[in-house]
């Protein structure tokens, strides 16, 4: 699911994944200073959307429940702004992989096919069911142009993750740092961060959130169409020793009839 997170390399429309060519955290973040330059992030972008309704991804759900002691401080200090816009709760995750828009008969690099979709979740499946959970430590807020995030430090888990579904699925690793993503910038591309912005984030710079277990990845569609929509989860894939996989329906069917649902609705832009 665009976490964005916006891939450098995603086919169609602007690129979304500012971390994909950027280094560590601090890295991010002295960038980020140094440009002071805001665009508008997340799914409901149209120059990344280009008139797209559905993206497939592969992605670490969080639970937020025990987090949001330490998360609310952080979300209260964003919510002045105006041109900030905060995730809820059943929309913090982290992303691992962005598989492309869901069409019928891909005719773009940045586009997947129901019967590619159900080879990834077949080919994810096994290499998850390799690979042994692991924690994360989720900590100090951070940002690209687009988006406010929190870093994830689990000593190069997710990153060796990530290599090993690309490695399988036959897709590009994405680099750059994990995060989680709690906020997009919507502003026009080019924007200045105002002195309110860089303080509110320097203020939790360092700030310890709290540890999450990677016990499973879900293979997820959003709709592009709405704001935050609840994630569709076509399968929730174990790691190693975490129990069995469970598909919500074989993936292939059940992206069928999200096209189909999508096809039925006019694509609305802002």
């Amino acid at each position: 699911m665009p976490d964005p997170f916006r891939p450098v390399c995603f086919g169609a429309g602007r690129a979304i994944c500012y971390s994909c060519a950027m280094g560590g955290y601090a890295e991010v973040w002295k960038g980020f200073l140094s440009e002071r330059r805001l665009e508008f992030g997340g799914h409901m972008d149209p120059g990344w959307q280009d008139g797209h309704a559905l993206s497939a991804s592969l992605m670490i759900p969080v639970d937020t429940a025990c987090l949001r002691p330490r998360l609310d401080p952080l979300r209260e200090a964003l919510r002045p702004l105006p041109f900030v816009s905060l995730h809820p709760d059943h929309f913090i995750h982290i992303t691992l992989l962005l598989l492309g828009f869901l069409v019928p008969e891909p005719s773009d690099t940045g586009e997947i096919s129901p019967e590619r979709l159900s080879d990834v979740e077949v080919r994810a499946q096994r290499t998850l069911a390799d690979f042994p959970a692991f924690e994360v430590e989720l900590a100090n807020l951070n940002a690209f142009p687009g988006a406010a995030f929190v870093e994830a430090h689990d000593g190069g888990r997710i990153g060796d993750l990530r290599g090993a579904l690309s490695s399988s699925c036959g897709l590009k690793k994405p680099s750059g740092p994990p995060h989680m993503t709690l906020a997009y910038f919507h502003a026009p591309e080019g924007t200045r961060a105002p002195d309110e912005l860089i303080s509110a984030i320097e203020c939790y710079r360092k700030w310890p959130i709290g540890k999450i277990r990677v016990s499973e990845v879900e293979l997820t569609l959003l709709d592009l169409r709405r704001d935050y929509p609840e994630p569709e989860c076509l399968a929730r894939m174990p790691l190693k020793g975490a129990g069995q996989p469970v598909s919500q329906s074989a993936a292939q069917q059940k992206s069928r009839d999200s096209l189909h649902r999508a096809s039925d609705e006019p694509l609305s832009l802002p």
